[in-house]
């Protein structure tokens, strides 16, 4: 009786949530802390990121894309050090399931970065502005709340950078409409 129950909850749940139109075309807003990783994490603290996003899913099948456009700002570990700031635009391929309430998802793709270190000292071995490109990866999950998604996610940026890898992690939560 119970996993009968369980059944038809699952199926009322997932027919709840396609009603909601996640397929088609979706803006979205996202902010959350950003870890530095790697040898960023020698001079670089933990700092704040914000975004938007928009969020392409073709009705039935569970692949979709993402286009993020967001700017990260991490904090010198001393006032020597100076702060990264960092403008991404990104491009991902967005794998996830679409019928249920809670959704997980993964992505991944190629980005723009633009990196301004320009108030490091000498001592930080990340220094001046910088156009590169770089890779992202990450994980997350929605929720469902009516015609409004909760998101909550992390992601891997890589950037290579003056013969370094910039690298970084943003945990976010975001609304997709």
């Amino acid at each position: 009786m119970a996993p009968l129950a369980a059944a038809v909850l699952l199926l009322g749940a997932a027919a709840g949530a396609t009603a909601q139109g996640t397929s088609g075309l979706h803006f979205g807003v996202e902010g959350g802390i950003s870890y530095p990783q790697g040898d960023a994490k020698d001079t670089f603290d933990n700092g704040w990121n914000g975004g938007a996003l928009l969020v392409w899913n073709p009705p039935v099948v569970p692949v979709g894309l993402r286009v993020d456009g967001s700017y990260h700002r991490l904090d010198g570990s001393t006032a020597a050090a100076g702060n990264a700031e960092v403008l991404a635009a990104t491009a991902d391929v967005v794998v996830g399931f679409r019928a249920i309430l809670l959704k997980p998802y993964f992505f991944g793709g190629i980005g723009a970065y633009r990196l301004d270190f320009s108030d490091a000292s000498g001592l930080s071995a990340f220094r001046g502005k910088q156009n590169e490109t770089g890779w992202n990866a990450g994980a997350g999950i929605s929720i469902s709340l009516r015609k409004i998604d909760l998101i909550v996610e992390g992601r891997y940026h890589s950037v290579s950078t003056q013969g370094r890898r910039f690298q970084f992690v943003p945990v976010s939560v975001g609304l997709v409409f």
